[in-house]
């Protein structure tokens, strides 16, 4: 079978999904939807987990996790100071990042159980679905989210969220995965990764402070160390972080369109990003039909409490021991008004988006 179930503990189950070829394995658990973990071949054959996460579901559950896997919502990044304006109404969320609300509260989605159905086992596809309330975490409306995970012969796993409410409410989610394409035992730093943008990639969002857009967008020549394009293309994430102490890192909001509408599924499909692990050889192409992503480092990873699984030899990580590729709308967006559009779900519209990771290894 391509997709198998196993139980884990009390009320939460793991699917594992393995394409034909068996070049591509992911497994997902109900907890979080989290994607626990990503196995594919480097250029020497030998399969390697691409994606930081525990072994045991318990470890999921710590404050130390820093999302690991999981999907982030209702809202995910930061909504500043928590506030934020529906059909007149002000609704304020809980403060758990500085001055800001982040990744749905204190009880996000990624810390639920959702229930899980096969789709198909050719190719090997599950459906995730989470039913949040009216008035959790703070948020208005009962939101009904699906999720479906598929892994594909060509070695694409790809996530399509699907979501409606209602009543008038205000939404924004993506998968929180930390990529290491080492593989975590033979590197368990990710700053030698190397990093190519295509010219979807227009620009990166100006941010202040506390971590939240301006409504500014950045060109290249304005933030040059932010450029992974033309001549900066194939750089390493560790090569100019002297510019980027405040943030440890990479943690930033980059653009790809402005076509600020809840239901992107229906927008192209644009790859926006690739990244390349000079130890095995693994690249991950990243192609979404969002606005948007979220490109962090890990820059914040809390050291020397995590070890890595056990088919990544139980390794420490810490900060820098993997990437994220947060497809998303901007952070912000319900107070930003050239960007409400995008994150304001209406009772009987559709929230959509489709976002793809492909892996393969190059043998040069």
């Amino acid at each position: 079978m391509a997709v198998e179930k196993i139980n884990i503990a009390p009320g939460i189950d793991k699917y594992t999904l393995i394409n034909k070829r068996k070049t591509l394995a992911v497994m997902v658990l109900t907890y979080g939807a989290v994607i626990s973990n990503i196995l594919t071949p480097d250029k020497t054959g030998t399969v390697r987990d691409v994606v930081l996460g525990f072994d045991d579901f318990e470890s999921y559950k710590k404050s130390a996790n820093p999302y690991f896997g999981a999907v982030v919502g209702r809202y995910g990044n930061r909504i500043g100071k928590g506030q934020f304006t529906v059909d007149g109404q002000e609704y304020q969320l809980a403060i758990n990042n500085g001055p800001n609300a982040l990744h749905g509260g204190l009880e996000g989605f990624d810390k639920r159980i959702w229930t899980a159905t096969v789709v198909s086992q050719e190719p090997a596809s599950v459906r995730l679905e989470l039913v949040s309330p009216d008035g959790d975490q703070g948020y208005p409306g009962t939101v009904t989210t699906q999720l479906t995970y598929t892994v594909t012969e060509q070695d694409e796993l790809v996530l399509e969220y699907h979501a409606t409410t209602d009543k008038d409410t205000v939404i924004n989610l993506t998968n929180h995965s930390y990529f290491n394409l080492s593989g975590v035992a033979l590197n368990p730093n990710i700053l030698d990764h190397r990093v190519t943008m295509t010219d979807e990639v227009k620009g990166v969002l100006e941010c202040d402070g506390d971590c939240l857009p301006t409504g500014k967008v950045l060109g290249w020549s304005e933030v040059p160390w932010m450029n992974f394009s033309g001549e900066n293309a194939g750089k390493p994430i560790g090569e100019r972080l002297e510019n980027l102490q405040g943030t440890r890192g990479y943690d930033h909001p980059y653009v790809i369109h402005t076509d600020y509408k809840t239901d992107t599924a229906e927008l192209p499909l644009r790859k926006a990003a690739t990244v390349y692990s000079p130890d095995t050889g693994i690249e991950l192409d990243f192609s979404t039909t969002e606005p948007a992503f979220q490109f962090y480092t890990g820059g914040w990873i809390a050291p020397d409490e995590m070890t890595a699984k056990k088919d990544q030899d139980g390794v420490k990580i810490g900060p820098s021991s993997g990437f994220c590729l947060e497809a998303s709308r901007n952070p912000d967006s319900p107070n930003k008004p050239d960007w409400r559009s995008a994150t304001l779900l209406q009772k009987d519209g559709v929230y959509s988006q489709k976002t793809v990771y492909a892996f393969h290894a190059r043998l040069d």
